[in-house]
């Protein structure tokens, strides 16, 4: 079974998380896919959907996906993340607006919040 699903709608990368890494290989095995898919030069937004996660990500793990998160915000336009429950959206809501990017990288809680940030409400789940 994949830990993962991906697609590609218009300019959206969208990767939809199944199952937390358990171990920073696996991390790295899909962090490094996520980056290959994010520079092709038709990508502009990357939906990393979450909504299915259920358990929190070891530190070395988090780590490989802190990593990924620079490179993502150095290849895209903006960034949504479909968080799994509302206190998660929040937390990350609120790095955001420390970090500056509250215009470009953002949360929510469903894909129609998020596909609508992204200017791609039509789009569909996996």
């Amino acid at each position: 079974m994949s830990t993962y699903e991906s697609k590609e709608y218009k300019d959206v990368f969208y990767f939809q998380y199944k199952v937390m890494a358990s171990t920073v290989e696996q991390a790295k095995q899909e962090a490094n896919y996520v980056r290959t898919q994010i520079q092709k030069p038709h990508i502009k937004k990357f939906l990393n959907d979450n909504s299915l996660i259920q358990t929190v990500a070891k530190p070395e793990v988090n780590e490989v996906w802190g990593q990924l998160m620079q490179d993502v915000a150095s290849h895209v336009e903006k960034n949504a993340t479909i968080a799994p429950n509302v206190t998660l959206k929040m937390q990350l809501n609120r790095l955001s607006r420390s970090a500056g990017t509250k215009d470009s990288v953002k949360a929510f809680t469903t894909l129609e919040d998020a596909s609508k940030f992204l200017g791609v409400e039509e789009m569909e789940a996996l």
